[in-house]
């Protein structure tokens, strides 16, 4: 019987363009499938097209008009060898977090806390810092000012009942709840902390209302995510998510992101973004 990793696997194979990957079948390579699928795949193509496609300040991403995109790189670090490019790309991630955001009534937070964005010099949100956390924790770990730095932005944006939403807590006195796909990406990024501070609790209480969560929002990524999240904490979740997620690739997987996580979930990849101590 074919094991959803091969199954996975297989159809991200043959969604590549060339040595890399795109958003979708065939598309133009881009950083963030690209670096998901050399991890889970071990594919040194893969790994030769992002260390070409590094930009000049150690960054990756994409440019939409004005808008400059470097939330790829963590995830580029953490699929490239040992290097120059892979110690450049982690400069970048430790020396450009966010912008600081002032705290108004209305959205209410730490305004000496930036996380890290999905764009140069916007706003902090959830998965670019928890993706910048995990490289980092992996990777650079001696940069313990930015890893505190991340799990504080973590634990200021924390859903009131746990888990977390794309970036805020509240909104107009409004409590945001959280999503499975954000909760997800930020536990993978906390797992394996056993240090007092503001950590304490956050995983616990992630783990509560991803359980809640995933079976409600049962898209491929979210499910993949979930998945990755479960087996890198250790948890019994693991077998119930990886039988809805291995039912769900009967139906079409366009998304390359998503069937990049899927096999990054479901096979030896994950180990590589284990976090040990």
């Amino acid at each position: 019987m074919t094991s959803l990793f091969e199954r996975a696997a297989e159809a991200l194979d043959r969604a590549r363009s060339g040595d890399a990957f795109g958003p979708t079948p065939g598309a133009e390579p881009e950083p963030e499938p690209t670096a998901l699928a050399a991890i889970a795949l071990d594919d040194e193509p893969a790994r030769r097209w992002l260390a070409g496609a590094q930009r000049g300040d150690g960054s990756f991403g994409l440019t939409a008009g004005p808008v400059e995109s470097d939330s790829a790189t963590g995830l580029a670090a953490l699929a490239l060898p040992p290097g120059p490019e892979r110690e450049s790309a982690l400069d970048h991630v430790v020396t450009t977090p966010a912008r600081k955001v002032p705290a108004y009534s209305v959205v209410p937070h730490d305004p000496s806390l930036a996380g890290w964005g999905w764009a140069s010099g916007t706003a902090g949100w959830v998965e670019p810092t928890a993706r910048a956390l995990l490289a980092l924790r992996l990777l650079r770990p001696q940069a313990t000012g930015a890893i505190e730095d991340a799990v504080a932005f973590l634990a200021d944006r924390e859903s009131v009942d746990g888990g977390w939403n794309y970036g805020n807590r509240f909104v107009y006195d409004v409590a945001l709840p959280p999503f499975g796909q954000t909760t997800a990406v930020a536990l993978i990024g906390l797992h394996g902390m056993r240090t007092p501070g503001p950590s304490a609790g956050l995983v616990s209480r992630g783990v509560r209302a991803l359980r809640r969560l995933w079976p409600v929002e049962s898209g491929h990524l979210t499910l993949a995510t979930s998945l990755a999240a479960f087996r890198l904490l250790e948890l019994a979740d693991t077998e119930e998510v990886e039988d809805v997620l291995e039912r769900s690739m009967d139906r079409p997987v366009p998304d390359v992101i998503a069937l990049g996580w899927i096999a990054l979930a479901s096979g030896p990849g994950l180990l590589e973004l284990a976090v040990t101590s």
